[in-house]
């Protein structure tokens, strides 16, 4: 039962996204546990416009000061558990952290974005330093311009910080914006190259976690 924690102190990343597009892609194959820790409930509020729900996915809420707790006594009953992280260094930024076997961190493909992620960088370097290297940590680049300059100076210097960035990436797609405003993911719409971007994400995750 993994936990995958879906975190950058900068807002409009693509966490919630990327949250719910993975949340779905893992659920086609395993019970999944989606937790929106983000004061803003935007998950919450996606899985309630949904028309029906999602066989194989529960999404539920966090309390402040909880997500350690709910993490610990709800995983059990799942194979994945994704987080849907707040923007910025919070307390429950934290504690995904702490709680996550895989910190993914999307980062748009522009200067700013680069340099605001340094931060999270630090709190996961940290607890890598007292807990064996754990979790794991990637970037992800969203909403990318396809075989964009910008895109490939943005990974080189994501490099600098000595974390993986994952070949997976989304591209900047109306598709995605399009389903949450529907309550759904792009597993479920018509643009092909979305969905593929999503599977590809999901098994690029499974790697990481097949490679010790």
């Amino acid at each position: 039962m993994p936990a995958i924690a879906v975190v950058n102190q900068k807002g409009g990343t693509g966490k919630t996204t990327i949250s719910t597009n993975l949340a779905c892609a893992f659920a086609e194959r395993f019970q999944v546990l989606l937790l929106d820790a983000d004061g803003q409930g935007s998950t919450l509020d996606w899985a309630d416009s949904r028309a029906q729900r999602l066989m194989g996915l529960e999404v539920r809420g966090v309390e402040p000061g909880r997500l350690l707790q709910d993490v610990r006594l709800l995983a059990p009953g799942y194979h994945w558990v994704i987080i849907d992280g707040p923007p910025g260094i919070t307390r429950t930024n934290a504690d995904a952290v702490r709680a996550a076997d895989l910190v993914l961190m999307p980062v748009k493909p522009g200067p700013l974005d680069v340099w605001a992620v340094s931060d999270i960088v630090d709190a996961v370097k940290a607890r890598q330093e007292t807990a064996a290297g754990l979790p794991k940590a990637a970037f992800v680049i969203t909403m990318s311009k396809t075989r964009s300059r910008l895109s490939q100076q943005i990974e080189a210097a994501l490099d600098e910080y000595g974390l993986p960035v994952l070949q997976a990436r989304t591209t900047d797609r109306v598709a995605y914006p399009q389903a949450v405003i529907e309550g759904k993911s792009v597993l479920e719409g018509r643009d092909r190259t979305a969905r593929n971007e999503i599977f590809a994400l999901r098994d690029e995750i499974e790697r990481l976690f097949d490679d010790p």
